[in-house]
């Protein structure tokens, strides 16, 4: 049945009428007669100062597009900004000072739009940029969620189905160096991941590095998305509310003058005032196999009653934006997010109660001055505080007989600056150079009570700190529509094992023919913070990962080592891109992945990893259908387990496709999203050994055994609407569901002893985590 309601979306898709499109064809034609164009043929009007705009000239070619994606097209191309403020009028800003860390364009497009509308591959690099404000609609989204976005496209997987669980090409999501508006993140998910913890309605833009990752990122080994909110000044009052089946949400942007402006917003979550059947689900999810769903039973007939339930998350942004004059920028913004959960439970019976008290807190502030000497000089000084703070507090006791408690903290406080320079020394190079610091302090606290038996009492805590010193420079050369060049160094200091690293990263694309485009990036990147496993508060079932900093012994320095090549394909609608990887990473710990089978509590090891990621992507007038494959192979080494051989890497996704179709009609858009993968490794457990005391539980190799494979249907539809003809109020109702056909996904499998409920024995328990079954949600929102 699945297959056939696929099959008749794609039919009808064809059927429908489209909105209003044109063909262009521009070659070198200056922007203000391209926009005189545009407003003959769309019947729009646009205001601008034609001196601001100057005499800038683009060469584009489009055929049977919407204005939309034309405008999208010339943002890409030069540097100026275009905002509707009415659906025939817009208004066109001049875009100051681009430096070489930023979206540059070559004169000619070679590809804009990457899947949809609002993803678009950037010329100037490896990078794919993500606008939300432009994004066309998602298979199972309603909403431009920052980080779940990022997960069609190919190489990005969230095999824990979360939407902060980003394992890109190989690499652990902690490996991810994830900034908002310059502000490191440690913490970027709600609801234990599966909500994305920044507000994509005052997010500019989303720019991910899969390779090639510019010489200014540092310390992170895997992947870099950089996360940019609004910096306009609008002409008027602006902003947007509205709600779905998890949260609420608003935002203001206020314009102080016509040289400031400050934005403010904030989310909070609604399960504790409303209970609704999409955080039921996703609770179900959350908590299945944990404390808070077996209600910390000790036998399965034990009646338990719930003494307090509470869960909330919420999340607030203030930013100033000051502009006094064309030739400087100043940019103020601050971020607070926050979790807490507070479960209470009693059984009756024994009167024994529990009580599990989790705070998760991430909050930073960020400063940035661009100032530009001229169109062909420019620097920035920046400068960020980050602070994650992780408190987790669990009890059990019994009346008159014990009082057990356990408490852990994690708290990770990063400042630093940056001083960046850039020229552009003719009209084929560029180069820029910079300095940071960085001082990383990371404290770790373990604390466990127990009232029977002071002897296992203890206490232990952990506090470091790493300068990081970082020098950098980058070169960018580019002959017209045929050859770009870039070329990046950069030398790393870690205090913290008082040594120096070097990355040399480069990249480089030619135009083989008019239609194709052939790629290649080699970069070699270290990491000197990473999170560890945390094993005591494992019957928590929650969070039992902390940062940690390396000290050169257990925690080594990470390591990677990545090569890409490939090629890209564009003509008559088709757009083929097809990247392969050779991925070496050092440095890895039994501490920071876990493993089930192990004698020896620490190993050392590291994995290599071959990958080719494939997109298939046809338009057609207001059809769009993309295929996005992934073939992996991630073996680990490591020096005591399996005997020293290589075995699958805990994430190893052999295989990953998703097949994605949208559809927009007046004012209706539909999505469609089929994803199937290879199931992850597990280690198999055929029983129990007895031993003189307790048993052991008897496993087979090393992730030797496979998960089922994994599959969903997702869809998505939204309406827009205005409240008045002014367009001054606008509105949006949206659906989806999740796992159209109720598939129950295995996420995890693992094995417990467990006490036997009809004799003093012990049993083998199988323990596992299920995805997500069918969820529909709900989504209004009002913009104004």
């Amino acid at each position: 049945m699945k297959y056939k309601l696929t099959i008749a979306f794609l039919l009808v898709s064809f059927t429908m009428l489209s909105q209003e499109k044109a063909s262009v064809n521009y070659l070198n034609t200056p922007v203000v007669q391209v926009l005189l164009d545009f407003e003959s043929k769309f019947n729009v009007k646009f205001s601008y100062n034609a001196k601001l705009i100057g005499e800038q000239l683009i060469s584009l070619e489009a055929k049977q597009a919407t204005l939309d994606e034309l405008l999208f097209d010339i943002e890409a191309l030069v540097d100026i900004k275009f905002t509707k403020e009415t659906e025939r009028y817009y208004t066109v800003q001049k875009i100051k000072n681009r430096s070489i860390t930023d979206t540059q364009h070559l004169e000619k497009v070679v590809v804009k739009e990457y899947i949809t509308s609002g993803i678009s591959e950037n010329n100037d690099d490896t990078s794919i940029i993500l606008s939300p404000e432009k994004l066309g609609i998602l298979p199972g989204l309603t909403e431009p969620d920052v980080l779940q976005s990022i997960q069609l496209l190919p190489g990005v997987q969230s095999p824990t189905e979360t939407a902060s669980g980003l394992f890109i090409r190989g690499g652990t999501p902690d490996q991810n160096l994830v900034l908002w508006d310059g502000i490191k993140m440690y913490n970027s998910g709600h609801f234990f991941g599966t909500i994305s913890a920044l507000n994509p309605y005052i997010t500019q833009d989303i720019k991910l590095y899969k390779n090639g990752t510019k010489a200014r990122y540092g310390n992170r080994i895997s992947a870099v998305i950089d996360i940019t909110s609004d910096e306009d000044i609008p002409d008027k009052l602006t902003g947007s509310t509205g709600f779905n089946m998890t949260h609420t949400d608003g935002n203001l942007k206020v314009p102080l003058s016509n040289k400031a402006a400050i934005m403010i917003s904030g989310r909070r979550s609604i399960a504790d005032i409303v209970d609704t059947e999409t955080f039921r689900n996703l609770s179900k999810r959350v908590f299945q196999e944990t404390k808070i769903s077996e209600g910390n039973k000790v036998f399965e007939d034990d009646e338990v009653t719930t003494t307090k339930d509470l869960f909330f998350f919420n999340d607030f942004t203030v930013k100033a934006i000051v502009k006094p004059n064309e030739n400087n920028t100043f940019l103020v913004s601050n971020l607070f997010t926050k979790n807490k959960l507070d479960y209470g439970f009693l059984i009756e019976d024994y009167d024994e109660a529990s009580q599990d008290k989790l705070d998760i807190k991430n909050q930073g502030s960020s400063i940035k001055w661009n100032h530009g000497y001229s169109d062909d000089f420019n620097h920035e000084f920046s400068a960020y505080y980050s602070n994650y703070d992780f408190d987790y507090t669990g009890t059990n006791s019994i009346t008159n007989e014990f009082n057990d408690r356990l408490n852990k903290q994690n708290r990770v406080e990063d400042l630093g600056f940056a001083f960046d320079t850039n020229y552009n020394l003719d009209e084929a190079s560029t180069l820029g150079f910079g300095y940071q610091f960085s001082s990383n302090k990371v404290k770790y606290l373990l604390n466990f009570e127990d009232s029977e038996s002071p002897e296992d009492n203890y206490n232990e805590s952990n506090v470091n700190t790493n300068n990081n010193h970082g020098i950098y420079g980058d070169y960018k050369y580019y002959v017209l529509d045929k050859w770009l060049l870039n070329f990046g160094v950069r030398a790393n200091y870690f205090s913290v094992v008082d040594k120096l690293f070097f990355e040399p990263r480069f990249q480089l694309e030619t135009k083989l023919f008019s239609n194709l485009k052939f790629k290649s990036s080699v970069e070699n990147l270290h990491q000197s913070v990473s999170e560890v496993i945390e094993f005591n508060t494992q019957d928590f079932g929650l969070e039992n990962q902390i940062w940690v900093l390396s000290d050169g012994d257990e925690i080594p320095v990470l390591r990677s080592f990545q090569v890409t090549s490939g090629f890209v394909f564009d003509k008559a609608g088709w757009h083929l891109d097809v990247e392969g990887y050779y991925k070496d990473i050092d440095g890895l710990t039994s501490f920071t992945l876990g493993f089930d089978n192990i004698d020896d509590f620490f190993s050392k090891g590291k994995s290599k990893v071959f990958g080719l990621d494939v997109l298939i992507k046809k338009k057609i007038q207001n059809y769009r259908t993309w295929l996005s494959y992934s073939v992996m192979d991630n073996n680990f080494t490591f020096n005591t387990i399996n005997n020293g051989e290589a075995f699958p890497g805990n994430s190893d996704i052999t295989h990953h496709l998703t097949w994605s179709l949208t559809y927009e009609w007046k004012h209706f858009d539909v999505s469609l999203g089929w994803t199937m993968r290879t199931g992850i490794p597990y280690t198999k457990a055929n029983g129990l050994i007895e031993t003189s005391g307790d048993p052991v539980i008897d496993f087979e190799a090393t992730n030797g055994a496979r998960l089922p494979n994994y599959h969903k249907l997702d869809v998505s539809a939204t309406y827009a609407f205005n409240f008045s003809r002014s367009e001054r109020w606008k509105g949006k109702l949206g659906v989806s569901f999740l796992n159209v056909y109720n598939q129950k996904n295995v996420l995890s499998r693992k094995y417990e002893i467990a006490k036997s409920t009809e004799d003093d024995g012990f049993v083998l328990r199988e323990i596992n985590k299920n995805s997500l079954g069918f969820t529909p949600n709900l989504v209004f929102r009002i913009d104004f």
